[in-house]
């Protein structure tokens, strides 16, 4: 398996993303057959022109107050207001949300490799994203790909952020091993292969998280199975989490 880092130009509100990525693609001989391209969720809204300027926000009494626990910005905590699904937890420099079936801080609000005095938001609808990048990838490649879009996460009780897939398309993006023998012929009761999550962790490694300029990745000669509609989503509800009702 090979991870490898596509170089893009800054990405503006508006820019032909795909086409930008087939080109930056040439540098390692174009897409082929069965790659899985993995893009950073941040390049993907601000194509689609999901950027803020935070100055013209106007935060709600309700955010004035939270930011006053959370340290953040009155315009920034707004957003996040606007953009959770729910709150969850409110703590010094960071709001603990729920966003479209995903737990995450702040929402995916985040200004970081933002312009300066503006905030990237997620995309709207990552699954149809994710899609509709898919479908432009193939014309233009001539192959069949996945698309996986990525965004960073902490998980509980580690330090550091790890790549997670918030969406993806073209791709299994779980393998159901229950069933499977382990080592010594017992039959796997409970395992599933988070298969998303782990091309989007790979794929971080070559993408990095600050001024690199590698927001796009390609994971080449991987065995995955490449379909039109997947039979799993990696998303499940909060009862059949395993750290659900965990207080620490």
């Amino acid at each position: 398996m090979e991870a490898l880092g596509l170089s893009l130009p800054l990405i503006e509100p508006g820019d032909d993303l795909p086409s930008m990525i087939l080109k930056a693609a040439d540098q390692i001989g174009g897409l082929r057959e069965g790659d899985v391209v993995v893009v950073s969720s941040k390049v993907v809204a601000t194509a689609e022109g999901r950027v803020k300027e935070l100055s013209k926000i106007r935060p709600s009494l309700r955010a004035k107050r939270i930011a006053a626990k959370s340290g953040q910005p009155p315009e920034l905590v707004e957003l996040i207001l606007r953009e959770a699904d729910r709150i969850l937890k409110i703590r010094r420099g960071v709001i603990l949300t729920m966003k479209r079936g995903l737990i995450c801080a702040n929402a995916g609000v985040d200004q970081s490799n933002a312009p300066k005095s503006k905030a990237i938001l997620l995309p709207r609808n990552p699954e149809k994203s994710a899609e509709r990048l898919r479908l432009a990838l193939i014309s233009g490649a001539g192959a069949r790909i996945g698309v996986v879009i990525s965004d960073s996460v902490v998980h509980p009780l580690r330090l550091g952020t790890v790549g997670q897939a918030i969406a993806t398309a073209g791709i299994e993006p779980v393998i159901d091993c229950r069933g499977k023998l382990d080592l010594y012929g017992k039959p796997l009761k409970i395992t599933y292969r988070a298969v998303a999550d782990q091309l989007a962790s790979a794929a971080q490694l070559v993408m990095g998280e600050a001024g690199e300029r590698v927001p796009a990745a390609v994971v080449r000669e991987v065995e995955i199975e490449l379909v039109e509609r997947p039979k799993l989503s990696p998303k499940i509800s909060p009862r059949r989490c395993l750290y659900s009702g965990v207080k620490l």
